[in-house]
């Protein structure tokens, strides 16, 4: 059996779809490119000359190729079959493609909802964070003027400690700087007579003022001096 048998013994028959044969597929694709010598073919497919030119010459019979000048040539029949087999791996490089791109976009959902999720919940945790530091930081003001108040109150005596604490309370209360004598007394269930001798000591510290309202009564309220102290605190 001569090396041409052999070859033929091998590859299946021709049917509509092309060769069944890898090699001599890949030898109708370069063909369909340019026509080339056997050599050529050998060269560019990694193969011996002798061993494309079985193939060359089983597929001619079959009406696939043709030589003519030394180089060989698709037929009607080969070109046909080329271009299914081009056509093959375009559609499947093309479905290829097209999975990469639908993980792509899935990957890309997927990514801007955890994106969402993680954006929502920086969102949430530094609106806690920011309410957990105003908090803080609120509550660190009101321990430093409390700290800072009663620095300011060390050097009085008992009863003006204790009518200033009453004044700075109401402060600290409402915001105003001022109250009246007699809501002094009423709430405190104070004497008058140690109530206001209290204030004069107070007014000749400097840290409250006194003054008479004609229509409201005696009005008791900081001085500048002791605003400015609790401002710097």
């Amino acid at each position: 059996m001569d090396r041409e048998e052999i070859i033929s013994s091998k590859v299946e028959t021709v049917e509509k779809s092309g060769p069944r044969s890898k090699t001599m597929d890949a030898i109708l694709l370069l063909l369909y490119a340019r026509p080339l010598r056997a050599s050529e073919i050998a060269a560019n497919l990694g193969f011996e000359t002798k061993y494309v030119s079985s193939y060359l010459s089983y597929w001619k019979k079959r009406g696939l190729i043709y030589q003519e000048g030394g180089r060989w040539h698709l037929t009607e029949r080969g070109e046909s079959i080329a271009r299914d087999l081009l056509e093959g791996f375009s559609n499947s490089k093309f479905k290829e493609m097209m999975a990469i791109a639908k993980q792509l976009i899935s990957e890309q959902v997927s990514d801007t909802r955890n994106n969402k999720r993680d954006t929502k919940e920086d969102k949430v945790g530094q609106k806690s964070l920011s309410f957990i530091a105003s908090k803080t930081s609120s509550e660190d003001k009101k321990r430093q003027e409390n700290v800072c108040g009663e620095a300011l109150l060390s050097k009085l005596d008992g009863d003006e400690r204790e009518l200033m604490r009453y004044l700075v309370s109401k402060f600290r209360e409402w915001g105003s700087t001022y109250v009246y004598l007699d809501q002094i007394q009423e709430e405190l269930k104070a004497d008058p007579h140690w109530t206001l001798k209290t204030l004069r000591g107070l007014q000749t510290k400097k840290l409250i003022y006194l003054y008479n309202d004609p229509k409201l009564g005696m009005r008791v309220g900081f001085s500048q001096k002791f605003k400015d102290s609790m401002d710097s605190c």
